[in-house]
């Protein structure tokens, strides 16, 4: 009985914080990452990078993100920082609409690293690594908590009475 309980806890852990189905590959898989395409030559390596929308265009081809990458936890999750080991683009084919994968957003991808595509980033001049993907997830927003502080008072609409002042007149 303790056995079968084990497991089935073993389980439940394990699907918690397992990465969601789109993204996930054979485990003999290797993956590229993203800090080799520095040195790799673009052959069509299999590669899950992430990070931070930066730009979104729509092309006849297909649609195009810019991202700004950053390292993934073990759910596949974008973990934003002050430091990003670069930039890259995704290529998928099909529409994405530029409404919900705004600018902020976090994305991983899944896909086939196979180009290194010259750009601009502003002004500057820049190197993108290409992912063609068909395996995208759009990660929900976290909302920050408020800072502003609420202060309740649990007597505040009796508090008028409480505050008069209590006079005491001596009897004659």
């Amino acid at each position: 009985m303790n056995r079968i309980m084990l497991l089935i806890t073993a389980l439940l852990i394990g699907g918690c914080a397992s990465l969601p189905s789109e993204l996930r590959t054979p485990p003999e898989q290797t993956l590229l990452p993203f800090s080799a395409t520095v040195t790799t030559e673009a052959s069509g390596q299999t590669a899950r990078w992430g990070g931070e929308i930066a730009k979104v265009s729509n092309l006849q081809q297909g649609s195009l993100l810019e991202v700004v990458e950053f390292s993934l936890n073990t759910r596949g999750r974008p973990v934003k920082a002050d430091t990003s080991g670069g930039r890259f683009r995704i290529l998928l084919s099909g529409f994405i609409d530029p409404a919900i994968y705004t600018p902020g957003r976090m994305v991983t991808a899944l896909g086939n690293f196979t180009a290194i595509e010259e750009g601009k980033v502003e002004e500057q001049a820049y190197r993108f690594p290409l992912l063609h993907s068909e395996q995208l997830h759009l990660w929900p927003e976290v909302k920050e908590p408020s800072t502003h502080q609420h202060h309740y008072d649990p007597f505040f609409f009796h508090r008028s009475f409480m505050m008069r002042p209590i006079i005491i007149v001596p009897a004659n």
